[in-house]
């Protein structure tokens, strides 16, 4: 059997055996491959760091499920550890019922290692069903939508949340997405009614569809899936904001490597093929 042969039938547990092993090293140990930075992903990077200790709170919408984890998880992360970072206070709620056990597990992760205190740096809102009447109230009277936060206690007793009432006092909204209700409804209802400024960070596969609110302005940045999450993993890190681990990072090298050994292959066996062929 010659080699050309022998690159047409390589058998396919060897591919993936390989694959597996490619794609499995950079989640145990990082490579580092560069990262290059898309505008849209530093014109939210920017707008957050021109903030700071005296600027009005950041309201991030935890607007995702489990199964997005690994493209908008890391943005959450990589947010509040720039908001922090920059002692920017940070307001969280979410649009889905299941966006509260995401956000928990995000501040069980990040206040502690900047030494922030819940009600005083953070607060969290919690969840609420009715997407139209949740994001039109809040323009109107954060509190008589969010009376308590997600602990129960009243907002009026959380040192944070005493002078926000409208989308007025908050620098800006983030929603991090991966349907509906998202990105669209806060576009709609707090940034074309209210005019909230608005980033957005969302699953690769919905990046197109956030473009062209992005050039008209209504959105200020986007992350677009974990190549975003990525961009700004980076640029905090960059910037000495945080030295923890980038999740988004090491899943785009994976990433990387698994589709160029797939090229590869895909190569050797068409090299196999086209000489085979001409042999006969």
């Amino acid at each position: 059997m010659s080699i050309f042969e022998l690159l047409t039938k390589i058998p396919r547990q060897i591919i993936f055996l390989v694959i597996g092993i490619a794609i499995a090293i950079p989640l145990i140990v990082p490579i580092g491959m560069p990262v290059n930075i898309m505008p849209k992903s530093r014109s939210l990077f920017q707008a957050i760091d021109t903030l700071g200790p005296h600027s009005k709170p950041v309201l991030v919408s935890c607007d995702f499920d489990p199964q997005s984890m690994p493209e908008l998880y890391p943005m959450l992360v990589s947010i509040l550890r720039h908001c922090f970072a920059r002692d920017v206070k940070v307001m969280l709620m979410a649009l889905w019922p299941q966006g509260p056990g995401l956000v928990e597990l995000a501040l069980d992760e990040v206040p502690r290692n900047y030494g922030k205190e819940y009600g005083r740096d953070y607060a969290f809102l919690g969840y609420k069903f009715g997407v139209a009447a949740v994001l039109l109230g809040m323009g109107e009277n954060i509190k008589g939508v969010f009376p308590f936060d997600y602990y129960g206690t009243s907002l009026d007793s959380i040192p944070i949340m005493r002078r926000i009432n409208t989308y007025g006092d908050i620098s800006m909204v983030i929603s991090l997405s991966t349907g509906d209700p998202g990105w669209r409804q806060w576009l709609l209802y707090a940034q074309s009614r209210y005019n909230a400024s608005l980033g957005v960070g969302v699953t690769a596969v919905s990046a197109a569809d956030v473009y062209p609110y992005v050039e008209t302005g209504q959105v200020i940045g986007l992350l677009a899936g974990m190549k975003g999450a990525s961009e700004y993993e980076t640029m905090v890190q960059n910037e000495g904001y945080s030295d923890g681990i980038l999740r988004a990072v090491q899943g785009m090298d994976a990433q990387s490597l698994g589709h160029l050994l797939i090229m590869i292959f895909i190569v050797l066996g068409n090299v196999g093929y086209f000489a085979m062929r001409r042999k006969k």
